[in-house]
């Protein structure tokens, strides 16, 4: 997806983009400075470079005020990505919002890579899928993962083993840090209800992209070890108050031969309880219900009657009455 950058600012985004890229991470007034000569516009200011900055997904600005690329960020770091065809023997891998970073430079100018075989670029019709020289590509089967890695601002692509990624502890903790600072930038661009954007979930890969740059600011080391793609990694996370509780109820009645039915009288303080509770699991209230209903039900033979459980199987009771039928019958 094209970074969405407004069109009067768009001139004076790609010169910083291109000073930054030249000359390392510099100060908004010294950015200014040359982007007056460069442009011949005297109207430039330290203000409107940060503005530029402002509305970027591919230029930030770092605590010491200097203004840098997301390349830089990503040096030595890795983004993996779950292909979904074969890459032997092809130019063009298809990505998608986990390495939207990525993305977003190409969309500006071309990332050389590593072994000076050439350059990656995406195509003119802006699809999501870098193009690179014959042979930039590991071998890799379907569905399995590729590291794409930034070294002194050049990339690498390699396999990536399911046992290589970072251990289940330390995923939790990326997801949360990286989900957080995505809501915070969500509820900066989007302080009106979600409903009122049409575009919403086409503009998600911006938030995407700056919630990874800002998440390097704080842990430029974040991803040097290789973590499951970010857009598995954090799908529940960034996608939470979308439907997630519609979706949660209707997994719950996804079981073959499921009952609805209402619950009248029902004590006010304990359906608060139960509420509380199952958001304390990451359930909605349906699902805890029927957890708990399932429990009492399933334990009730075992811990008091002491039946075979195959008394319990319906089946089981089913041909029973089908076997006593036919006996009768002869």
């Amino acid at each position: 997806m094209t970074p969405s950058i407004d069109i009067t600012t768009d001139r004076l985004h790609r010169a910083v983009l291109d000073l930054v890229t030249e000359h390392g991470p510099q100060h908004p007034d010294w950015l200014a400075a040359r982007a007056r000569k460069v442009l011949r516009d005297a109207r430039v200011t330290d203000g409107s470079v940060l503005d530029a900055v402002a509305v970027s997904t591919v230029l930030m600005q770092r605590p010491d005020g200097t203004v840098d690329q997301v390349l830089a960020l990503l040096d030595d770091n890795v983004l993996t990505h779950r292909v979904r065809a074969r890459t032997g023997g092809r130019t063009d891998l298809w990505l998608g919002v986990g390495v939207q970073p990525l993305l977003n430079v190409t969309a500006f100018r071309s990332i050389p890579l590593l072994d000076g075989s050439g350059s990656v670029g995406r195509p003119e019709s802006g699809h999501e899928v870098l193009v690179g020289p014959p042979g930039w590509l590991p071998d890799v089967d379907r569905y399995e993962l590729v590291g794409l890695r930034i070294t002194g601002g050049r990339l690498s692509v390699e396999p990536v083993a399911e046992d290589d990624l970072a251990t289940p502890e330390q995923q939790l903790q990326v997801r949360r840090m990286v989900s957080s600072i995505y809501q915070v930038e969500k509820q900066h661009h989007w302080p009106k209800p979600l409903d009122v954007y049409e575009d919403e979930l086409l503009a998600r890969p911006e938030l995407v992209a700056l919630a990874i740059a800002r998440a390097l600011l704080e842990d430029p080391a974040l991803f040097v070890t290789p973590y499951p793609p970010l857009d598995e990694l954090l799908h529940n996370p960034l996608n939470r108050d979308v439907d997630l509780d519609h979706w949660r109820d209707v997994a719950v009645g996804q079981q073959i031969e499921t009952l609805g039915f209402w619950v009248d009288g029902f004590p006010p303080g304990l359906h608060m309880e139960l509420e509380a509770r199952a958001r304390r699991y990451g359930m909605t209230t349906a699902q805890f219900i029927v957890a708990l209903l399932g429990t009492l039900a399933w334990r009730t033979p075992f811990a008091e009657d002491m039946e075979p459980w195959d008394d319990w199987d319906p089946d089981r009771q089913l041909a029973k009455v089908s076997n006593l039928t036919a006996e009768d019958e002869q």
